[in-house]
């Protein structure tokens, strides 16, 4: 197979409609199964986080996703509380009461997904049926944003997708509250390069905010670092972790909601991330070249045998921050929507899928390596129509590895 009959990715096949009933998921640690929240359920649900998370299966398996197109994944404004964010002065509003068409109107343009997650399953729904139907809603809906990816209940989907229960704002303070952890002069390097040329980050997030989280997760690091059941060695601080926080910090209504998600990532779905060798990092670019030479032998021989590019040379940015390092910040926010619903492992497959949407510029380009220092634009919805794709048709052994490879 020559580069010049190489197959387009939207020449594949139009993916069907998703089957809420047939979305079969993976019995993977990523994913419990558990009851929806709506964001007034938050805190009575979470009380039964630790029954749901020992009652489920912990072997990883292929995530047998059918088909469904993600054209309707649209994301497009809503203040955002950080402490000392600065707040933009607002018109001032007229008192003129909404008309019942202007209502109307309002609730037709809530998505699915958003009345799912508002309203809660149907009465007398499984745990595992309202978790299928709200992914099965992401993929098919989407999160309803503004074109900044500001959304009223993004966060807090989020948040119930990891699983993570209300946290007490007092813990974060008491973090706070402990100075300059060890790894602070690290941290304070890399803050003021964070997201440096996002106009939207750096109007909505400060370096303080932003300096504040990462100190409070390196204590927390430390802290469980130094107890005798840590089970994975972990540095406090690595490059990049600067990256991984900043949607984080953009999406959430406060700092300890952004520590929450952050501490959750690192120390549950990929801990190995950040261990002393980045194992979980350099796990994850090796399955990227074995996934493209499964997926497009012909573009992997041209990457790697042709030009000497593998994963590592251009992908360990990618993988370290889950994407965020592409912009733009909406279709980072996009994808997550994804990546927190199905898997964060799936993060891999992609950084694969980006490189079959960029394969004829990577074939046409004299220079594929300086091309691939700067991945093109983020979109979203075709990044995760051609991720589910690649992930139906891996070997069940190499997605098992997939699965794994930031928490082993």
């Amino acid at each position: 197979m020559s580069a010049s009959h190489s197959v387009s990715p939207h020449k594949r096949g139009v993916l069907p409609q998703p089957d809420p009933a047939s979305l079969r998921l993976p019995e993977s640690p990523e994913k419990p199964n558990r009851a929806l929240r709506s964001t007034k359920s938050h805190a009575q649900l979470s009380t039964q986080a630790s029954a749901r998370r020992a009652a489920m299966g912990t072997k990883p398996s292929k995530e047998q996703l059918t088909s469904t197109s993600t054209t309707n994944l649209v994301m497009p404004s809503r203040a955002r509380a950080i402490s000392d964010a600065p707040v933009p002065v607002e018109r001032q509003r007229t008192n003129r009461k909404p008309t019942n068409h202007s209502i109307a109107s309002s609730h037709a343009r809530k998505s699915s997904l958003e009345l799912t997650f508002r309203d809660g399953p149907p009465p007398g729904t499984t745990a595992a049926d309202s978790i299928t139907l709200l992914r099965s809603s992401i993929l098919s809906s989407g999160v309803t944003a503004t074109k900044e990816g500001m959304s009223d209940y993004r966060i807090y989907l989020w948040l119930a997708l990891l699983n993570i229960g209300p946290f007490p704002t007092e813990e974060y303070l008491a973090l706070i509250h402990r100075g300059q952890s060890p790894a602070y002069n690290k941290i304070q390097q890399d803050v003021f390069r964070t997201l440096a040329t996002d106009a939207l980050f750096q109007r909505r997030v400060t370096n303080a905010s932003l300096t504040r989280v990462l100190n409070a997760t390196a204590w927390r690091v430390h802290d469980e670092q130094n107890t005798t059941s840590a089970s994975i060695k972990q540095t406090l601080y690595v490059q990049g972790v600067n990256v991984l926080s900043a949607p984080l910090l953009y999406a959430s209504r406060s700092e300890a909601q952004a520590y929450s998600l952050l501490t959750c990532l690192l120390t549950q779905h990929v801990p190995t991330y950040i261990s002393p060798t980045m194992s979980g990092v350099h796990a994850g670019l090796d399955l990227i070249d074995r996934i493209l030479a499964h997926r497009e032998p012909t573009l992997a021989a041209y990457l790697l045998d042709t030009h000497r590019l593998p994963a590592k040379i251009y992908a360990f940015p990618s993988v370290l921050t889950l994407c965020a390092c592409t912009p733009p910040l909406p279709e980072v926010l996009k994808l997550w929507d994804f990546l927190f619903a199905f898997g964060v492992h799936l993060n891999v497959i992609c950084v694969v899928a980006q490189l079959l949407l960029m394969r004829q510029k990577l074939y046409d380009s004299a220079s594929p390596g300086k091309l691939l220092r700067s991945f093109p634009m983020l979109d979203a919805a075709k990044i995760i129509e051609q991720t589910l794709i690649i992930a139906r048709e891996l070997p069940e052994d190499v997605y098992a590895e997939v699965v794994a490879h930031g928490r082993a």
